[in-house]
C-alpha cells in the first residue's frame, strides 16, 4: 500500500484506528463512577488515574516523534496500537486504584506513538490544500470514538459491570493494529512541492521551534483547548450520573449520541467554515479556532446550572459542537510551519506541550476542586453557583476552571495569526 496507489486506503485505516483510539481512551471515563464506586476511590484520586495515562502521553510523544522521523512509520505505529488495545483490556483486571493508573499508563504509551507520527503520514498522501480537510476527518475521530466508548461502557456495565466493559472494548483494535504493521510508509515529503531532506538532529528541530513565534502561540492557544475540551470529556459522563441523577446506561447512551452527532459535525463544519474564511485570508484557520473555543462557554454554564434533561442534552451537544470543530485546521496550521523532514517531531512536541499544559492540569483540578467543595472548602464558590441554580460540585468545578482558560485559548488563537514565524537563532 503506497502513497500514490491507494492513499484512500491507507487513510481510512489511519482513521479507523484513530476511532478505535478513542474508544479504548474513553471507556473508562463513561466509567469513572462505578470503579470509583467499587474501588473506594475519591474524585481527587481519579483525577489522577487520568493523570496516569497523561504522564506516559505527554511525555513520550517526542521519543516517538524522533523515532518516526528516522523508522518506519507504520510498522513503529502498528505496535503501538496493540500496546494501547491490550491495556485497554487489562483494566478490567485491576484490583486498586494504583493497578488502574498503571494499565492506564501503557494505554497512553500506545496512543503517544501513534498520535506523534499520524498527522505527519497524512501529510505525506495529500498536498497542502486538502490536508486541512483530510486531518479534519481525521480527528473527528475523537469526538465519535469518545461517544461511542462512553456507550458502550454504559451499555455493557449495565449488564455485565465495568470490568466487562474493558475487557470486551479492548481486544478488537489488534486486528487493525496489524494490518497497519503491514502497511507500506508513504514516502516523506511525497506531496510536498520539494522532496524532504534528512531529519535534522532533536536539538535543531527543538530550536527551530522555540524560535518560530507564532507556533510558540498557537501551541499555548491549542494547549487552553486542550485544558477544556479534554475535561470535559473525561468528567462529563461521571456528572450526567451523579450530579443530574441519570442511570449510568441512559446517561452515557445519550451522552454519546449528542456527542456522535457533534464528532460527525463539528469537524466537517470547521472544516468548511475554516476553508471558506482561508479563501479570504490566510489565517481564516486560525479565526475559526478561536471562534469555536469560545463558543463552548455558554453551554459549559448551562450544564452547571441545567437541571432539565433536554436543556441540559441541547447545552453537551452544542459543547461538543464548538469543542471539536477546529483541531484538524489548528494541526494543519502546525503542518504547514515546518518542513516535511521534522513533521513527526514537530506532532510530538505539540502532543507533549499542550497535553501537559492541558488536561495534565485540567482533569485532576477539576477532581480537586470537586472534592474540596464536597467537603465544604471554597464556600465563595459554592455560594455564586448556588445563586445561578448550581448545586452539583462536579459540574460547578467543571465549569469554574475551564470557562475562563477558553476565553484565554480563544484570545491566543488570534494573536497567533499577529506574530510572525521568526527563526532561531
Amino acid at each position: 500500500m503506497t502513497a500514490g496507489r491507494g492513499p484512500g486506503r491507507l487513510f481510512a485505516l489511519l482513521c479507523a484506528l484513530n476511532l478505535l483510539n478513542y474508544i479504548d481512551r474513553q471507556v473508562v471515563t463513561g466509567l469513572i463512577e462505578p470503579i470509583r464506586a467499587e474501588l473506594g476511590a475519591t474524585d481527587a484520586q481519579m483525577g489522577l488515574v487520568g493523570s496516569a495515562f497523561l504522564l506516559t502521553y505527554t511525555f513520550l510523544p517526542p521519543i516517538f516523534g524522533w523515532l518516526g522521523d528516522r523508522a518506519h512509520r507504520t510498522r513503529l505505529m502498528g505496535i503501538s496500537a496493540a500496546v494501547w488495545c491490550l491495556a485497554t483490556a487489562a483494566a478490567g483486571l485491576v484490583r486498586s486504584v494504583g493497578q488502574l493508573a498503571l494499565a492506564r499508563g501503557f494505554v497512553g504509551i500506545g496512543e503517544a506513538s501513534y498520535m506523534a507520527n499520524t498527522p505527519g503520514v497524512i501529510s505525506d498522501l495529500y498536498r497542502a490544500e486538502r490536508r486541512g480537510r483530510m486531518l479534519s476527518i481525521f480527528y473527528a475521530a475523537a469526538p465519535i470514538g469518545a461517544a461511542i466508548g462512553v456507550s458502550l461502557a454504559g451499555i455493557i456495565a449495565a449488564h455485565w459491570g465495568w470490568r466487562a466493559a474493558c475487557l470486551i472494548v479492548g481486544l478488537p483494535g489488534l486486528l487493525a493494529a496489524v494490518l497497519l504493521y503491514r502497511s507500506t510508509d508513504p514516502p516523506r515529503g511525497a506531496m510536498d512541492d520539494a522532496p524532504a531532506p534528512p531529519a535534522p538532529p532533536l536539538g535543531v528541530t527543538l530550536r527551530l521551534l522555540a524560535g518560530n513565534r507564532a507556533f510558540v502561540v498557537l501551541l499555548l492557544a491549542f494547549a487552553g483547548h486542550i485544558f477544556v475540551q479534554n475535561a470535559v470529556e473525561y468528567w462529563l459522563p461521571t456528572i450526567l450520573q451523579r450530579d443530574k441523577a441519570i442511570p449510568i446506561a441512559v446517561a452515557n447512551s445519550s451522552y454519546g449520541a449528542m456527542v456522535f452527532i457533534a464528532g460527525v459535525v463539528g469537524p466537517l463544519l470547521g472544516a468548511w467554515a475554516g476553508d471558506r474564511l482561508r479563501a479570504r485570508t490566510r489565517h481564516g484557520y486560525a479565526i475559526v479556532a478561536a471562534a469555536a473555543i469560545v463558543g463552548t462557554i455558554v453551554p459549559l454554564a448551562a450544564i452547571a446550572v441545567a437541571s432539565d434533561r433536554a436543556v441540559v442534552f441541547s447545552a453537551v451537544l452544542l459543547e461538543a459542537l464548538f469543542g471539536n470543530a477546529a483541531t484538524g485546521l489548528v494541526l494543519a496550521i502546525a503542518m504547514e510551519q515546518v518542513g516535511a523532514e521534522m513533521r513527526a517531531t514537530t506532532s510530538a512536541v505539540l502532543v507533549t506541550s499542550v497535553h501537559l499544559l492541558g488536561d495534565f492540569i485540567s482533569w485532576p483540578l477539576v477532581g480537586a476542586l470537586s472534592t474540596a467543595l464536597t467537603n465544604g472548602s471554597f464556600e465563595w464558590v459554592r455560594n455564586a453557583a448556588a445563586a445561578f441554580g448550581a448545586t452539583g460540585s462536579l459540574s460547578v468545578a467543571l465549569a469554574t476552571v475551564t470557562a475562563p482558560v477558553a476565553l484565554l485559548s480563544g484570545v491566543l488563537y488570534l494573536g497567533s495569526t499577529r506574530v510572525t514565524r521568526g527563526s532561531a537563532a
